[in-house]
């Protein structure tokens, strides 16, 4: 038997000759996607990364096991595709400068709604963080792994739908966990089966916590909503569609309507136009009619009609229904006897009344029907002048609030001057100093303060690693820099490779600081445009190391709009699996639809044309490509001249051909490309 190691897949121990994991079956073999971090990777010389589990658009999760207690975890990395790529090889990674405000802006987000859910650890209803730090130009944050199934295949387990009684056991602590989120003000804004672990104690446990943007329809990132379950309000990102506690009410409702009557609820967008969403007691008629009625007020498509807060959802729930009232049966007619008996009886009470006050003809007491009441007995009343009313002074009336007042205010002072050194020696308890570091540093820029010596001298800082146009803004008062860049196939684009000064080395102010930038990748195969929108495509021209580029709107609107029309080097047509080099000074023009362009559908001529025009862009390039396989870099294929849209022209009936000529294009900043508002 070898040495002991991990699975990745799993994190149970194998021996070490093992490539196939007896417990799950995982080959550690098996390729893993370059743009997240490869399995086996450890970070902070502790935590053994594992396997991708899933990702969004705010970052990606992997499975882990902690070195220094053997036990499990789930890392979270934050890692907006759209605003970074992964250095080859490495853990680190690179940010387009061009997205740097809001990567920052993101992750400083992300961070917040940690360090809150952090605060929260002791529930136990939520997967508690166990530590959180900063490296590699991002923020991870270290859970404990849940271990569990998720709800909806516990739904299935149990026939696809649960009884009102047996949901009265399982929902309750979830319930009050989204209470004490909304206290602590934080929207989860992802509740479904797919976020709710249910354990083998049978309690829930709620993942899924992600930024609001990634929660959002077109708020900045690519967005993940659970269809069936997200609320009206978050497929739109307009200052109309207000998001709050109402928000999660919807999602906790669809989740009930879900696991009582077995059926998935109509998603709100498609409700938007057409609500034709059932009633729970219709669907299953065991479900108790307030319980029906409260998850349909709860699923409201209007925000401001739903029921607000889980506190009133729970207490529509769990309500008692008013009993219908019996009526009272009328009293048997008397008998005969009874009657004779009744008529001598009043007879002998009205013998006894005394007289009685006689009705007035007319007035108020005519109009109610009642007699005058009693004349009451005036009881003696001291004369008036005997009593007088003293008139307070304004002084005795604020003088004691005042004095209870400055009391009070003493005593604060007093509580905060014994308080604070407590506060001071306890703060560095609550959390590891690797937490602490990484909860109030900035992640991009984690260089220390300028120091100095007794001679005024400036210590000279590290540089390589860092990016150069964040460098180059923080110490523009303390050194001169001369840059001169190259390109690196390992390292992004703005990253500094070499500096001439040492770190530590103390300087004169205002010394030259020659540098060696990272210009990114000589150059990449040009990828494919089918299918994908125009930021997308932007973001796969990053991956691929493409980066003297630049986007022009298509003066045509034929086509689909936000999508690519078509490529250009150097006004020649070109096609995806050419290789382009960012070094020969040429650039790749790529022509896009707008968004706000009127749709044309293709006629069968023109659809003939895009496919002939297509066809030889394709195998021309393929033969220039197999041609110069002996040489590196190939240079682009020789292709048919530019037409947008391409050669064959429509009929008279449709929209005219563009320009011969597209816009100028304006060469993008050093290091990176460019791309148009629209």
């Amino acid at each position: 038997m070898g040495d002991r190691r991990f699975c990745y897949r799993c994190m149970e121990e194998k021996d070490m000759d093992q490539h196939i994991c007896p417990h799950c079956g995982f080959d550690e073999n098996t390729p893993h996607n370059a743009n997240y971090i490869a399995p086996g990777t450890i970070l902070r010389e502790r935590y053994l990364i594992g396997v991708l589990t899933d990702y969004n658009g705010e970052g990606a999760s992997y499975i882990g096991v902690d070195l220094s207690t053997g036990c499990k975890i789930k890392l979270r990395e934050y890692m907006p595709a759209n605003f970074c790529t992964r250095v080859k090889g490495k853990p680190t990674i690179s940010v387009n400068y061009n997205n740097l405000a809001k990567y920052k802006a993101f992750m400083a987000e992300y961070t917040e709604l940690n360090k809150s859910l952090a605060r929260l650890r002791n529930n136990s209803n939520i997967e508690p963080i166990l530590d959180m730090f900063a490296d590699n130009n991002t923020t991870y944050t270290v859970f404990e792994y849940a271990e569990g199934e998720k709800m909806l295949d516990y739904l299935k387990d149990n026939a696809g739908e649960l009884s009102w009684e047996q949901a009265t056991i399982l929902f309750p602590p979830l319930f009050t966990t989204i209470g004490i989120l909304h206290n602590s003000g934080i929207i989860h804004r992802a509740i479904s089966p797919e976020t709710i672990f249910i354990t083998e104690k049978n309690e829930l446990k709620l993942s899924g916590f992600s930024v609001s943007a990634a929660r959002t329809a077109d708020a900045g990132l690519e967005h993940e909503l659970y269809k069936g379950y997200a609320a009206p309000e978050q497929y739109s990102a307009s200052s109309s569609s207000r998001q709050g506690t109402w928000t999660d009410v919807y999602g906790v409702s669809a989740l009930l309507y879900r696991s009582l009557t077995g059926c998935m609820p109509v998603d709100s967008a498609s409700r938007m136009k057409n609500d034709d969403l059932c009633e729970p007691s219709v669907l299953n008629p065991s479900i108790p009619e307030h319980v029906s009625k409260a998850i349909m007020d709860g699923m409201k498509l209007n925000g401001s009609e739903r029921i607000q807060t889980i506190t009133e959802l729970v207490t529509r729930l769990f309500e008692q229904p008013v009993a219908p009232v019996k009526p009272v049966a009328a009293a048997p007619a008397p008998a005969p006897q009874e009657q004779t008996y009744q008529r001598e009886q009043e007879k002998y009470e009205a013998s006894r009344q005394p007289e009685q006050y006689e009705r007035p003809s007319q007035g108020y007491y005519e109009q109610r029907d009642v007699y005058p009441p009693p004349v009451r007995e005036r009881r003696y009343r001291p004369n008036q002048e005997e009593y007088t009313v003293e008139k307070v002074n304004v002084v005795d009336k604020i003088k004691v609030p005042i004095i209870i007042g400055i009391l009070l205010f003493l005593i604060l002072l007093v509580l905060l001057f014994l308080i604070k050194p407590l506060i001071s020696t306890n703060e560095p308890a609550e959390s590891s100093s690797s937490s602490r570091d990484s909860f109030e540093s900035n992640i991009v820029d984690e260089d220390p303060d300028i120091t100095a010596d007794v001679s005024g001298n400036t210590e000279m800082p590290e540089f390589v690693g860092k990016f150069y146009s964040l460098s180059k803004e923080k110490y523009a008062e303390y050194f001169k820099f001369e840059v001169e860049y190259e390109f690196s196939d390992e390292i992004g684009a703005d990253i500094i490779l070499e500096q001439n000064i040492e770190k530590g080395t103390y300087v004169e102010q205002g010394s030259v600081v020659k540098l060696v930038v990272s210009k990114g990748p000589e150059g990449g195969t040009i990828p494919k445009y089918d299918g994908l929108s125009v930021s997308q495509y932007e973001n796969e021209l990053k991956k691929a190391g493409i980066s003297n580029y630049s986007f022009v709107k298509s003066s045509s609107t034929w086509g689909v709009p936000d999508t690519i029309s078509q490529l250009q080097i150097d006004g020649k047509a070109t096609a995806p699996g050419v290789y382009f080099s960012n070094k020969d000074g040429k650039k790749l023009i790529v022509f896009y639809i707008a968004k706000d362009a009127s749709y044309v559908p293709q006629t069968a001529t023109q659809a003939t044309a895009v496919s002939s025009t297509i066809t030889t862009v394709a195998t021309t390039a393929a033969t220039v490509a197999t041609t110069q396989a002996t040489t590196q870099p190939p240079t682009e294929a020789t292709a048919p001249p530019a037409t947008d849209p391409p050669a064959t022209l429509p009929p008279a009936t449709d929209p005219p051909a563009p320009p011969a000529t597209d816009p100028p294009v304006v060469d993008p900043p050093e290091g990176g490309g460019e791309i148009e508002v629209w």
